[in-house]
């Protein structure tokens, strides 16, 4: 598939786009091209092919799930500018 000036053109417009005759020269064979490589990809077989986020299997490290700083509330809020009845205290924003 190819893409004609035209068709530049009218994206163009669409995307509200100023572009020259020298621009539309040159995107018109940069978008081609790609669309060339596009076809190319898209002959590739890929039956039983697996979806893949990676392209080398990787595993999440995972950790255990525990509290490791409670009860450190007063520690905490002695950094605080402004604190009030064990929360932080700020400025209000919404009238």
């Amino acid at each position: 598939m190819s893409i004609t000036e035209q068709t530049i053109r009218h994206v163009a417009t669409l995307a509200r786009l100023q572009i020259s005759d020298a621009e539309i020269q040159t995107y018109t064979d940069q978008l081609s091209r790609i669309l060339g490589l596009m076809e190319q990809l898209r002959a590739i077989p890929t039956d039983g092919v697996a979806p893949m986020s990676h392209a080398v299997e990787m595993s999440i490290p995972e950790r255990e799930d525990r509290v490791e700083n409670g009860d450190r509330r007063d520690a905490m809020l002695a950094n605080a500018p402004d604190a009030e009845e064990g929360c932080f205290r700020v400025p209000k924003i919404i009238e």
